[in-house]
């Protein structure tokens, strides 16, 4: 071997949970991107160490070198190596999601060229601007893009939710202008300091006198009780000590309405991270992040691998929402990450919620979290009243009562909004033939098809299978009932009890694209909008102070979930749906049809009482050996046939079975493998097999012995299993 070469460990991105040896310079530094050879394949990897010479095997060298210096740097790559260990996931695939998708691809790391900022033009002609009272995208772009000073494209996309386009149109007609900008960090912006209550200020100088040192506090605030000015007024304070911030969001809460907020009390140097941006905008928050050119990140899921220079404080908004866990591949959870973060940075992480994680508030209860509560409202906003109808007494027409259609009445008549919160789309999610018993069910998954009156047409929402919809039983030519009511039934019956009303449907139908979304949001704040029916993407991150009535069509969809999570999510979901009313000075009302109107669910949600709930479900999950107080793993497998995914399941469990007598490992349960709750998705049978522990060193040392083995083992082509650790969801 030449002198000047050295055996370097180096992270692949590929399905084996282990680093590969290759030779290369003697000065590649932990964190460096390499190019190497891969079977007949040039992959692009990472060095984790290096090792002296191995002389019993030979090796082959890195084809090329592409960074004189880390793209991850160590406190970075510190926590992808953790993450890779925890969940037992193929180290390569781990440290690639930690990357831009520029970077995976083995592009150079350089340096953006400048960000081609906008804004409107001063002196645009007259007929010009006249030509835009026929274009309403246009005139939302050209809002935003008049505000004061220049514009990035995607703060521009946020504010609008328009596409290019649009802004190509502005361009040629002479009503924008554009240069390119090297990006700079700029001062604080000189803003009104935020009035606080007693409740807010207390926290946030708690977060405020944290900074610098690790802590994890749990603010729990009641809807509309001010959580998001606490994390801007302690986010200011870090920024004015030179640090930077993270800002973590569910999806659906990522409107252009909260980070006009942030960037109003932030300065123009918060950028956002999320799915909508292009891989070029991605990288350069990435760079500029990373080279300490910005001063905050507002982002998904996702962006919790940014490269903060120098991070000061992080925050988890919306802490309990399921989308911070990824369902496929590396099946991470943003929180958890933001907590291990944290601590490798000695920084404080703010988890916050109406309604917290019961494990979060468990480890707020053990003395693990600092515990920090908003009890009152923020500002002369009240909480809503929520009152119950009972559909037995009061059955449902269309899925809507005469109870809740008398209280939208009255608010048409007093010139208020109402919200109407179904999580079902399309126009009736059941389709039965009452003569032969025929249902309408994919021929692909174990779900029923939804019949979807927009495009006449059966569509299944697990896999996108669609055919067309007919009025007639494929089997016997009878009439087709069609039970049960979906966004697009809800809107019909509306407008047939209230013709002369503003209507607005927010659906992944309706509103799939970031435009149509951001389209529909404004025309609601601004008031054009007199009744909203739409699914979950109305519950999170959206204020509109004219809503003053919300009425839940049905509330029983997770009363009797067979996840041991279904009643904390539904809780969670009606809560958070109800806090959209009344967050004014109008007082606000909420209306939950509900037939099980005496279920403790349903009895705490009425008395706002979700800490009680956590009480009694913290107990039976004590009782039942649930997480918090156990320790969860899941290996799924799903095949074309049911028999060859049960047997490599029926292998995980021999096998472990096998590793705890040989190692001696006491104290955890390998449950047989069982069925899916839902079995069959596109084709494929889902299994899955639990293993539970109390203590979590033990169900690691199991898991980890375990994926090794499975993975040297041979499952078939036909067979795709995965292991996902802490699982949040049992379907």
């Amino acid at each position: 071997m030449p002198a000047a070469e050295t055996v370097h460990q180096i992270a692949v991105p590929v399905p084996l949970r282990k680093s590969f040896d290759y030779l290369g310079p003697g000065n590649l530094l932990p964190g460096v991107r390499v190019v190497v050879p891969f079977g007949p394949r040039r992959l692009t990897g990472v060095v984790l160490s290096t090792g002296p010479a191995n002389t019993g095997h030979r090796l082959r060298p890195i084809i090329r070198v592409l960074d004189s210096e880390p793209v991850l740097d160590s406190w970075i790559l510190r926590l992808l190596l953790w993450a890779a260990e925890y969940h037992h996931h193929p180290v390569g695939e781990v440290l690639a999601a930690g990357l831009p998708v520029k970077l995976r691809s083995g592009e150079a790391a350089a340096e953006p060229r400048g960000i081609r900022i906008y804004r409107a033009s001063p002196d645009p002609a007259a007929e010009a601007l006249d030509a835009l009272s026929g274009a309403p995208a246009q005139q939302r772009l050209h809002r935003a893009l008049s505000r004061e000073g220049w514009h990035t494209w995607p703060e521009l996309t946020e504010a609008s939710g328009c596409g290019r386009h649009v802004l190509r149109a502005l361009l040629k007609r002479g009503l924008a202008e554009t240069r390119v900008r090297l990006p700079q960090i700029t001062p604080l912006p000189d803003v009104e300091a935020i009035r606080l209550n007693p409740e807010q200020e207390q926290a946030a100088n708690h977060i405020v006198e944290s900074l610098g040192t690790f802590r994890t506090c749990l603010l729990q605030g009641i809807t509309g009780s001010g959580k998001t000015e606490v994390y801007l007024v302690a986010a200011r304070e870090a920024i004015a000590r030179g640090s930077q911030v993270l800002f973590l969001v569910p999806e659906i809460s990522l409107t252009p309405q909260l980070i006009a907020r942030v960037r109003g009390y932030l300065g123009d140097n918060v950028r956002c991270l999320h799915s909508g941006m292009s891989a070029q905008e991605r990288y350069e928050t990435w760079w500029l992040a990373r080279a300490g050119r910005i001063s905050a990140v507002l982002g998904t899921r996702s962006a919790i691998f940014t490269p903060l220079q120098n991070p000061g404080l992080i925050v988890v908004d919306e802490e309990h929402d399921q989308s911070y866990k990824q369902q496929d591949g590396f099946r991470y959870h943003a929180r958890n990450l933001a907590i291990k973060l944290a601590s490798l940075k000695d920084i404080p992480v703010v988890l916050g919620s109406a309604t917290p994680s019961l494990e979060s508030l468990h480890n707020a209860r053990e003395g693990r979290h600092r515990f920090l509560q908003l009890s009152e409202r923020f500002g002369a906003a009240t909480v809503p009243e929520i009152r119950v109808i009972d559909s037995g007494i009061h059955p449902p027409r269309n899925g809507l009562t005469d109870p809740l259609l008398q209280a939208i009445g009255r608010r048409l008549d007093r010139g208020e909004q109402t919200i109407i919160y179904v999580n079902r789309r399309g126009y009736a999610p059941v389709v039965h033939c009452y003569q032969c018993g025929w249902q309408a069910a994919c021929n692909h998954c174990s779900a029923r098809l939804v019949y979807h009156r927009d495009s006449a047409r059966f569509r299944c929402h697990l896999c996108g299978h669609k055919e067309p919809a007919g009025a007639h039983c494929p089997q016997c030519a009878a009439t087709l009932f069609l039970g049960g009511a979906g966004t697009q039934r809800l809107e019909q019956a509306l407008y047939g009890r209230f013709p002369g009303a503003r209507l607005c449907r927010l659906d992944r139908d309706e509103a799939g694209t970031a435009e149509k979304l951001h389209s529909r949001l404004e025309r609601i704040r601004e008031g054009t909008v007199d009744i909203v029916i739409g699914t979950q993407l109305i519950t999170k991150g959206h204020d509109f102070p004219r809503v003053t009535l919300v009425g839940v069509v049905n509330a029983d969809q997770g009363l009797f979930s067979v996840d041991f999570r279904g009643s904390e999510f539904l809780l969670q979901e009606l809560l958070q749906v109800a806090g959209r009313s009344g967050r004014a000075r109008t007082a606000g009302e909420v209306f939950i049809q509900t037939a099980h109107p005496k279920h403790p669910c349903i009895m705490k949600l009425l008395d706002h009482d979700y800490m009680g709930f956590a009480d009694t479900e913290l107990d039976e999950r004590r009782l039942a050996g649930y997480p918090p107080f156990a320790h969860l793993a899941l290996f799924r497998a799903e095949a074309r046939e049911a028999g060859d995914a049960l047997s490599v399941l029926e292998r995980v469990r021999r096998s472990g079975e096998q590793i705890l007598r040989q190692e001696e490992i006491e104290g955890v349960e390998i449950l047989p493998p069982v069925p899916s709750p839902v079995e069959r998705r596109a084709g494929r049978y889902r299994l899955q097999l639990m293993v539970r522990s109390r203590h979590r060193g033990p169900l690691h040392r199991l898991l980890g012995m375990l994926s090794v083995r499975m993975e040297s083992g041979r499952s078939g082509k036909s067979v795709r299993w995965s292991l996902d650790v802490d699982p949040m969801e049992m379907v």
